[in-house]
């Protein structure tokens, strides 16, 4: 006879985080859109002035490569989660490499820290960080038996 496995409940706070990155995967979504899309309203908006206008003009397809790659799977790895799917974790990770790949880049090659501000760095910083816990936290839900 086959023992079925007992199902695991969904636990409150996997609602909260899925949530919460969902809505903060779409920020970086819209960014990355307003950003390479040259927005001046939106540079304006964020006091933005001429030197980031011009870091991003001719923006490296690597650069962009790993930018779309981190925001996509970050916002996909939040759906997955909501959705309750082990492919959350494999997302997540997805989104953490390219992000710190992203960030290597950036800083070494291309002054972000000068362009942008300590503060812009610190905000990168604090992003590359949650989506560090958002792949452990899938992990740990996936190692729980919550996601399938």
């Amino acid at each position: 006879m086959e023992k079925k496995k007992a199902r695991v409940g969904t636990p409150w706070h996997l609602w909260l985080v899925g949530v919460f990155f969902v809505f903060l995967n779409a920020c970086g979504v819209y960014d990355y859109f307003m950003m390479l899309g040259h927005d001046s309203a939106y540079y304006r908006m964020n006091n933005h002035g001429e030197a980031v206008v011009a870091y991003f003009t001719d923006y490296p397809i690597l650069f962009n490569v790993f930018w779309a790659v981190s925001i996509s799977s970050g916002l996909i790895a939040s759906i997955l989660l909501l959705f309750r799917s082990r492919w959350a974790v494999s997302g997540a990770l997805i989104c953490f490499v390219s992000l710190i790949c992203l960030d290597v880049l950036t800083f070494a090659l291309r002054d972000r820290w000068h362009v942008f501000g300590p503060w812009s760095a610190l905000f990168d910083i604090v992003i590359l960080l949650m989506m560090l816990v958002l792949f452990l936290y899938s992990r740990k839900m996936a190692q729980r038996g919550v996601l399938k």
